[in-house]
């Protein structure tokens, strides 16, 4: 390891607050959107199907990035990526508060993600270098703490703001955050970097990775749309499809620098950890997206009011994390991981079978089931995946899997959406079947606020034809729900049988040349 001139060393407490600042914004920036989606939807007059790209742009950029964005701070300094991603940070949080259209909104959640990927490996380095084996394990406790209390936190803050203040608050309340993490970090922290680090970038794999992610995405928001040719929509599928195939050929013929690396998902208890993180990423945010635009648009609550009903489940989804991790010393960490798929699975198909008239106190239960299901299943994940991998190699298998997290979470956004669309018009078209609704009209119902804007079709309605399409609008939100949940509870029962089949296997990742262990 290099370090810089300074003569000053760095200071490690400070180090590990600078790193749980930028850990604390990195968490509540997805649940803070989250919330705010719907109000924000209808300020920039976008889709509800338009919307995703809100969660899922921010997710793409940082799956396709975290693992190279190891490489480069290893090559080119710990402290000067940590700053360099939060004056990316900084510049994009203030284009995301300042757009006028979604689809600037969207550039710089790409830029925002760009920029955590580029800020988390430096800090995990930073924090491993200053910290020996036994107070590391607590500094890197204290940031799962962290996350979790930022993740709790999000929905009420972003639910405050949004209501209180405006949605674009969401976004700038950054701004002197990542002024805080920008002063300590070159006063309080020397630069470092790797040595043995090879200097070659993956860069045809991340251009690669991010292109088949987004021409999937495309796909699928292209399929939902009645209007869009759907030759052009599985065009795309299809194009992702042939970009995942040319992405896995490249990255099997590269050897010392792959962000995707084979010789680590060759072992059982990784490849079962990263493939079971894609699916439960895809099934957790495709949850915390629809319910937040469940609660807004079916029950009629504000941004506020729907961060304080999200607050309790991000509370036990961080305490759950938190806890688990505990457990593994006394229980089986497969047990563990048992326990919380059926939880999940439970609380969402509970939660599908709910009737709309129990309102909020009829969905604590399975909320809360959800909970205490993907906060461990998320950590025991981690610990599963790394548990089989040597010290040298653990940070770019971190990336990997938080690679294969996001991924999955911004399908699963999109998924959500795509699910959720088709079902809501498919059961109003037929609710509507008789009711002279032009098709103009039939979209507005299809677009965030509607339940809102009711009362306001100016057609020629009368009273009792525009309590029917009220009652049609929320019996086809919540047919729409529920189908979506229901449809999902596989995803779970899939973690586990993956569990059980893989986890077993105690194979350790045992002489590698070290050459590959540089990368």
């Amino acid at each position: 390891m290099t370090l810089s001139s300074s003569s000053r060393p760095t200071n490690p407490r400070l180090a590990l607050l600078v790193i749980a600042v930028v850990f604390a914004i990195l968490n509540a920036d997805i649940t803070t959107v989250n919330v705010a989606l719907v109000t924000l939807g209808k300020d920039l007059h976008a889709d509800l199907n338009d919307l995703q790209w809100g969660l899922n742009s921010y997710m793409l950029a940082f799956a396709a990035l975290i693992v190279a964005a190891g490489r480069v701070a290893d090559v080119f300094g710990r402290r000067r990526c940590l700053l360099a991603g939060a004056i990316l940070f900084a510049a994009a949080s203030l284009l995301c508060g300042i757009a006028p259209t979604l689809l600037v909104l969207v550039i710089g959640r790409v830029l925002q993600g760009a920029a955590g990927a580029l800020m988390v490996p430096a800090g995990m380095a930073i924090i491993s270098n200053v910290y020996e084996a036994e107070p590391r394990a607590l500094a890197l406790g204290t940031l799962v703490g962290v996350s979790g209390v930022a993740q709790s936190m999000g929905p009420l803050l972003g639910g405050f703001l949004t209501a209180e203040v405006s949605w674009r608050w969401v976004f700038l309340m950054n701004l002197p955050l990542v002024a805080v993490i920008m002063i300590v970090t070159v006063r309080a922290i020397r630069e470092s970097q790797d040595e043995n680090a090879s200097h070659r970038i993956d860069i045809a794999g991340v251009v690669i990775l991010a292109a088949a992610l987004t021409s999937l995405l495309l796909g699928l928001n292209a399929a939902q749309d009645a209007g869009t040719d759907q030759l052009i929509a599985f065009g795309l599928i299809a194009l992702s499809l042939v970009l995942f195939a040319i992405f896995t050929f490249v990255e099997r013929r590269r050897t010392d620098n792959a962000i995707l690396d084979g010789k680590l998902l060759q072992l059982p208890a990784f490849l079962c950890s990263s493939v079971a993180s894609f699916l439960l990423g895809f099934v957790f945010f495709l949850f915390l997206f629809i319910t937040a635009v469940y609660l807004q648009e079916r029950l009629g609550y504000n941004a506020l009011t729907a961060g304080i009903a999200l607050a309790p489940l991000s509370l036990v989804l961080a305490v759950t994390g938190v806890m688990s991790g505990r457990l593994t010393s006394r229980v089986p960490l497969a047990t563990l991981l048992i326990i919380s798929c059926v939880s999940l699975a439970l609380g969402l198909a509970i939660l599908s079978f709910v009737p709309a008239s129990y309102g909020y106190i009829g969905m604590m239960l399975p909320f809360l089931l959800v909970a205490a299901g993907a906060g461990p299943g998320f950590t025991l994940l981690n610990t599963a995946g790394l548990a089989v991998i040597p010290p040298e190699r653990t940070g770019q298998a971190t990336g990997m899997i938080y690679m294969f997290r996001f991924a999955g979470g911004a399908i699963g956004v999109t998924a959500a959406s795509a699910l959720h669309s088709a079902l809501f018009h498919r059961q109003l078209v037929s609710r509507l079947s008789e009711t002279p609704l032009s098709f103009a009209q039939q979209k507005l119902l299809e677009q965030p606020g509607a339940a809102e804007r009711i009362g306001q079709l100016d057609s020629g309605l009368v009273a009792s034809q525009v309590e029917q399409v009220r009652r049609a609008f929320h019996e086809s939100f919540v047919a729409a729900f529920t189908g979506t949940l229901r449809l999902n509870v596989i995803l779970p029962l899939a973690i586990a049988i993956l569990t059980m089949m893989l986890m077993g296997k105690k194979e350790r990742f045992k002489n590698m040349p070290s050459r590959d262990a540089g990368g």
